[in-house]
C-alpha cells in the first residue's frame, strides 16, 4: 500500500477526531493573539477569552496524547479489526508509521501555532510564560502523542487507554516543571549582608534562598534558630551566618531553557516510538491470545464440554438391542390364546387350511 493510500485512509477513520483538535486549537490560537494587550498586564487583568485559550495551551500536550494517540492502536486491538488492516499487504509498522506522518505532522503545526502568545504579558519574555513557546509545545505534543500510542498498544483498550494517557502525561509535565526545569543550568546567586536584604535581578526568576556562612556557601540552620521566633535574629547572634543568599535563574537564560526542555520531550518521544516499533515487529504488543482470535462471541467453556461429552453418549443409546415380540405371540399361539383379544384371528387361518385338507 502506497504511502499516499495511508494517509487517504489516515484522514477517512479519523477525520472527526482531526477536525475537532484542529477547531480548539485554532479557537485557542485566536483566543491567545487577540487578548494580548499592555494595558491589561499593567492592570494585572486577562479577559475570559484569553483564561480559556490560556487553558488550551496548558492541556494541548494532553488532548493530542488523549484524542489521537491513544485510540490509534488500542482501537484496532481492542475491536479486533487488525486482522484485516494488517493481514493484507502492509504491515503494522508500514501502517502506523503512515497514520503517524499525519498525526505527527499536524501536532507539530499546531503545537507551533498554540505556543504563539500567553494572552496576557503580549512580546515580554517572563518566566511564567515559559511554556507560551512554539518549541515547547510542539515537544508537550509530540511526546503526548507518543505516551498515548504506547500506552493503546499496551492496554487494548480505547476508554482505558486514554485515561492512563491523561494521568501519565500530567504526570511527567509536573515532574519536568516542577523537579528539572528550574535545574537546567547552574543557577546564579546573590548574596547580602545582615544590613542588606538580597534582591533579584528584573524578571529573574528565584530558585532558592537561605542562610550563607563565612565561606559563602549555604549553611543549615540550627535546631535552637529553627525554634526560635525570629530565625534571621537567631542565626545573627549567634554567628552562625554573614547574611542570608538567594538564587535564580537569570531571563536571559529563558529561550535556552526553552530550547533544552523541547529537545528533552522529543528524545523521550524518539524513545517511545523506538519501543512501540519494537513491539509490533516482534508481535509482543499485539499479537492475539486464544480466546482474541474468535471473530464470534466467546462459548463458555462448560457448554464446550457438555457439547464435547454429548456425542459420546449417543453410540451409547444406539447400541442397546430393542426387544423382540415373536416369542411372547408363539407362546400365545401355543397355549391357546384363551382370555386374550385377537387369539381367535390367529387361530382361524389354520382351521380353514385343515378343513381344506379334510
Amino acid at each position: 500500500m502506497k504511502l499516499e493510500s495511508l494517509i487517504w485512509l489516515t484522514w477517512r477513520q479519523h477525520r472527526w477526531s482531526l477536525v475537532a483538535v484542529v477547531a480548539v486549537a485554532m479557537a485557542a490560537v485566536y483566543g491567545l493573539l487577540t487578548t494580548e494587550a499592555g494595558d491589561r498586564a499593567l492592570n494585572n487583568s486577562m479577559p475570559i477569552a484569553g483564561f480559556y485559550a490560556l487553558m488550551v495551551q496548558l492541556a494541548f500536550g494532553a488532548v493530542v496524547g488523549s484524542f489521537w494517540g491513544a485510540p490509534l492502536l488500542a482501537r484496532e486491538l481492542e475491536e479486533r479489526t487488525y486482522f484485516v488492516a494488517w493481514g493484507q499487504d502492509v504491515t503494522p509498522v508500514q501502517w502506523l508509521r503512515g497514520k503517524l506522518i499525519v498525526f505527527g505532522g499536524l501536532a507539530v503545526l499546531l503545537g507551533a501555532l498554540v505556543g504563539n502568545g500567553d494572552g496576557f504579558v503580549g512580546a515580554t519574555r517572563s518566566w511564567g510564560g515559559f511554556e507560551a513557546n512554539s518549541l515547547v509545545q510542539v515537544g508537550y505534543a509530540v511526546l503526548g502523542l507518543s505516551i498515548g500510542v504506547l500506552i493503546g498498544l499496551l492496554s487494548r483498550h480505547v476508554v482505558t487507554a486514554m485515561a492512563a494517557t491523561l494521568v501519565v502525561f500530567t504526570a511527567v509535565r509536573v515532574f519536568l516543571a516542577v523537579m528539572v526545569r528550574d535545574n537546567y543550568l547552574p543557577s546564579d546567586r546573590v548574596i547580602a549582608r545582615w544590613e542588606d536584604t538580597p534582591q533579584v535581578p528584573d524578571r529573574g526568576l528565584e530558585v532558592a534562598r537561605g542562610f550563607a556562612g563565612p565561606d559563602f556557601e549555604p549553611v543549615a540552620v540550627p535546631d535552637r534558630c529553627v525554634q526560635a521566633i525570629n530565625e534571621n535574629t537567631c542565626m545573627r547572634n549567634s554567628k552562625a551566618a554573614i547574611g542570608t543568599y538567594i538564587d535564580y535563574q537569570p531571563i536571559e537564560r529563558l529561550l535556552l531553557f526553552q530550547i533544552i526542555e523541547f529537545v528533552l520531550c522529543a528524545l523521550i518521544a524518539a524513545a517511545l516510538f523506538a519501543v512501540i516499533f519494537r513491539l509490533l515487529r516482534n508481535g509482543g504488543g499485539w499479537k492475539p491470545s486464544r480466546s482474541h482470535r474468535r471473530i464470534g462471541p466467546l462459548v463458555p467453556e462448560d457448554s464446550v464440554v457438555t457439547a464435547e461429552a454429548e456425542p459420546s453418549s449417543e453410540p451409547e443409546a444406539a447400541a442397546e438391542p430393542e426387544p423382540r415380540s415373536e416369542p411372547e405371540s408363539e407362546v400365545a399361539v401355543e397355549s391357546g390364546g384363551e382370555g386374550e383379544p385377537g387369539s381367535g384371528d390367529q387361530t382361524e387361518p389354520e382351521t380353514a387350511a385343515t378343513r381344506t385338507e379334510g
